[in-house]
């Protein structure tokens, strides 16, 4: 009888070990998900992407501007995946070079839309990542 009792007492201490574990679990999961919901990226709460860019960036600048990119070029200037952590003075120059780059239409390059019909930014694109970077720029230079 008292081997019925150890073995309920232990059976009783796996399973609030569970459910403990599976609370703290889901509470990380719901941190790390507010901060993507949030577009803002811990270490760098200063660097923050507004849903509809994100969208764009996705759609039209990560495949080549991104850590694990294929073009050596792309990937030699610009980064989105790292934009946060750079310090407050080369992410304003990135956040230049953006608005510069996409207003004067050398984003994409002509050679990648004319092979990629899709990568075309449209003027609202253009006009919504010129704006964010701006923006980004001005409020963290005002900080």
């Amino acid at each position: 009888m008292q081997n019925n009792d150890k073995n309920f007492k232990t059976m009783k201490k796996i399973i609030l070990l569970s459910a403990m574990l599976f609370t703290a679990a889901i509470f990380i999961s719901i941190s790390a998900t507010e901060d993507i919901v949030n577009n803002t990226i811990p270490g760098n709460e200063k660097y923050v992407v507004p849903e509809k860019v994100q969208a764009i960036i996705e759609n039209k600048c990560f495949d080549c501007h991104n850590s694990n990119s294929k073009n050596m070029k792309g990937k030699m200037k610009l980064k989105f995946d790292k934009m946060a952590e750079l310090k407050t003075h080369k992410l304003i120059g990135k956040l230049d070079n953006i608005s510069e780059a996409v207003t004067e239409g050398d984003m994409p390059p002509k050679k990648a839309i004319k092979k990629y019909p899709d990568l075309k930014l449209t003027a609202e694109e253009i006009k919504t990542l010129s704006a964010w970077s701006n923006g980004l720029i001005s409020k963290i230079a005002g900080e």
